[in-house]
């Protein structure tokens, strides 16, 4: 069998299936296979296109950025990839590039040319110089949309954290465990893994393979099951806000919104479910005085945040990290048109979340653990806060403390 070269059409959407996302995501004390094996259940509604994060997998490269790029086919490689190890991209690489993927899976499957670099940053005298901030994060990430806004439809960098991997095929969860051989993996302290199974329901020019899930820059990422009806809204709130998209779907505008309320806004948890999930009048009416007025400056008199709203058939489970901790940021629409159930082991240590009940009573037995489960609340949000030693602690609307 010979290899066969990615073509536009690979990149359409043409023959873009039917059926609703899986959604699968697993923080603390992991089990990787465990986490695999349940999030199979899902395969049958999530169809194809399939993607895996997985963190704490880099630990000797922990203070670097792992690039993953995916390039249309060699050529196109041969033509950016100086951009990486020559430096002319702005960022150190170290080591030599490697190829994500064995020979014989470009045999096998059909895929783009999938490659992972180490980076890091220059001094901050140059950081100042190129990008105007000294702050490494803020620096690589607007390389990184740089790179990726350049060269739609040719190359994307679509994993840039630091000891934290994104992986995806066109095909199903089975694929992309082979097609990266992800069971290397299994003897790493992992922290948490996102899957999720479904190619993006707002196709964007660019293709499938850039929509897949999860989608992640540097240390936020996001998986998402539904389809917004308020995408447009969204799309016009992430541009007032200054904030540039690297895809396009709806998917990333969430994320993208969260990574703002966060990070560069610096709002509490309760801030950021007021303005994600904004409520019906008559819940405005429930709200004390003081709780109506704060919300009011939040949701109605923000033009910018007040497009900010997650509406439709929709739920979430996001990873952002900010000031060195990892918030797990989790919610379901007000209408709870999408089931978002939510599990914690009884010794507090692993949380996990899925589009089906069943995933989590798959993970216990395969983990011989004892999990209590619920079905998220609808316009709610639910925040835990995640060590890079892989310790979980509630933070924000858990129903299933310790």
């Amino acid at each position: 069998m010979t290899r066969r070269e990615i073509t536009p059409e690979d990149f359409g959407s043409k023959g873009v299936s039917y059926g609703s996302c899986g959604l699968y995501a697993a923080v603390g004390e992991v089990d990787l296979i465990a986490s695999i094996m349940a999030a199979k259940e899902l395969q049958s509604r999530g169809t194809f296109g399939a993607g895996v994060l997985i963190k704490g997998i880099y630990p000797e490269y922990a203070n670097m950025y792992a690039l993953h790029i995916m390039y249309r086919n060699r050529h196109v490689a041969a033509d950016l990839e100086r951009h990486i190890t020559e430096h002319k991209i702005g960022l150190r690489h170290i080591g030599e590039m490697e190829s994500l993927v064995k020979p014989q899976m470009y045999r096998k499957y059909t895929l783009p040319e999938l490659r992972r670099y180490f980076v890091e940053p220059p001094t901050p005298d140059e950081m100042l110089r190129r990008e105007h901030t000294d702050n490494p994060d803020i620096y690589v990430r607007r390389l990184v949309e740089k790179f990726n806004t350049r060269n739609i439809g040719k190359a994307r960098i679509f994993s840039s954290g630091k000891n934290v991997g994104v992986f995806i095929t066109a095909g199903g969860l089975q694929t992309t465990m082979d097609a990266y051989n992800l069971e290397q993996y299994v003897r790493q302290r992992i922290s948490a893994v996102m899957m999720h199974m479904r190619w993006p329901t707002s196709i964007v020019d660019s293709g499938v393979w850039w929509g897949i899930h999860p989608i992640s820059f540097l240390n936020s990422h996001m998986i998402h099951n539904g389809d917004l009806s308020s995408a447009p809204s969204n799309a016009q709130g992430i541009e007032a806000a200054g904030i540039t998209p690297m895809i396009g779907t709806d998917s990333e505008a969430m994320l993208l919104e969260l990574d703002d309320l966060l990070v560069k806004r610096n709002f509490d948890y309760q801030h950021i479910e007021w303005a994600m999930c904004q409520m019906f009048p008559q819940e405005e009416d429930l709200l004390s005085e003081e709780a109506r007025k704060a919300y009011m400056r939040v949701v109605k008199e923000n033009p910018t945040l007040s497009r900010y709203k997650m509406s439709g058939p929709s739920s979430f489970v996001s990873i952002i990290r900010k000031n060195g901790l990892a918030r797990v940021i989790s919610g379901r629409d007000r209408d709870g048109l999408r089931q978002l159930w939510m599990g914690r082991s009884n010794d507090g240590k692993t949380v996990i979340w899925s589009s089906e009940e069943k995933c989590i009573y798959q993970t216990s037995y395969l983990m011989s653990k004892e999990f209590r489960a619920i079905n998220c609340e609808p316009g709610k949000i639910t925040v835990f806060e995640l060590k890079d030693n892989g310790e979980v602690h509630g933070a924000f609307g858990e129903t299933l403390q310790e």
